[in-house]
């Protein structure tokens, strides 16, 4: 039972109006975090997708390995097998909804279109059949299409929307819910519904996540996300999910976008003040003893990886740090007691 048609249900506590009230703070500067990067907006978004293709390439557990994931995603390397192009297809359709999340709407023909595209390599995805609650007096009427549960969603939270009855992210949190329980398709509705969750977030102007990936924070603390999914699916089917717990926690993922957002823009107008190669050699010495360079990279992601490869070799080659392996994933060990001259 639809989480949407059923939202008068649902009382807002005081600890959720709080955070929403901190979000919609942090949402109001939007213009400003535009502002601040300037021209670099499209390049800090382009690696925002880079990452959040990664990360959501991980919770799927796509089986590719580490060089070609990196490949296809920073290389747009031609892909070689499905799994390839699959992950492949993900970046592009991250990247449509970063430059316009309005692009797909989410009524069911949207969906499905969108759906099918990041899996075009394979035969067509169709909308799968329901029991029809009515009583059917004909054996061809005992099923309806998804299609229809979907539409008629969609429709009641477009009204909802329009009338400014309820505030738009936790309408657009239930609908995801709604969606992730009805699983609409005849297959991947899993990778369905995390892009669908991704849509929404960006459709409600938490533009947090152009600058910092929102499957990333979401991997780090994955088995969270999903303990609290699973709970607000208990009872969906009998119209008494719990949603209330989802919706926290989808709080404070926002909230923390916010916040990682404002370091990183502080961070990056002070790069922009010095050598960037400088920065990073500060930074390193700065960091525990053992290192990668995705240590780094969390620190400074709008950085190239030219500047961090220049930074360890300027660092290694005047005897600060030393390498403990080779390849993308190596560690670096930092040598205790050096400082910069």
């Amino acid at each position: 039972m639809s989480c949407v048609l059923n939202i008068n249900r649902f009382l807002i506590p005081n600890d959720v109006i709080v955070s929403l009230t901190k979000i919609y703070q942090y949402i109001g500067l939007n213009e400003s975090l535009r502002q601040g990067v300037g021209n670099d907006l499209n390049c800090i978004v382009e690696q925002t997708v880079e990452r959040d293709a990664f990360f959501l390439s991980q919770i799927l557990n796509l089986d590719l390995s580490d060089t070609r994931t990196r490949l296809i995603i920073t290389k747009d390397s031609t892909p070689r097998n499905k799994e390839e192009a699959t992950l492949s297809n993900i970046k592009d359709m991250l990247a449509v909804f970063q430059n316009d999340p309005n692009k797909y709407s989410t009524q069911s023909n949207d969906l499905l279109n969108c759906i099918n595209t990041i899996f075009s390599h394979y035969g067509n995805i169709k909308f799968d059949y329901a029991l029809n609650n009515k009583k059917a007096l004909l054996q061809s009427d005992k099923y309806k299409s998804k299609r229809l549960v979907i539409d008629e969603i969609n429709n009641e939270m477009n009204k909802y929307l329009k009338d400014e009855k309820y505030e738009k992210i936790v309408l657009y949190l239930h609908f995801f819910i709604d969606f992730y329980n009805i699983q609409p398709f005849t297959s991947e509705n899993l990778v369905a519904s995390y892009v669908l969750l991704y849509s929404l977030i960006l459709k409600a102007d938490i533009e947090a996540f152009k600058y910092v990936s929102f499957f990333e924070i979401l991997s780090s603390d994955f088995e969270n996300f999903q303990i609290e999914l699973k709970n607000a699916a208990f009872n969906w089917e009998e119209g008494y999910a719990q949603t209330l717990g989802f919706i926290r926690y989808m709080m404070k993922v926002i909230i923390s976008g916010y916040r990682r957002t404002l370091e990183i823009i502080g961070d990056y107008k002070f790069d922009r003040q010095i050598k960037k190669h400088e920065n990073i050699e500060n930074t390193i010495l700065k960091m525990n003893e053992i290192f990668t360079k995705e240590d780094i990279r969390r620190m400074h992601p709008y950085v190239s990886e030219s500047t961090i490869n220049r930074a360890l070799i300027s660092l290694r080659d005047r005897g600060y740090i030393a390498p403990l392996g080779k390849g993308r994933s190596a560690k670096w060990r930092r040598k205790v007691g050096k400082y910069l001259d």
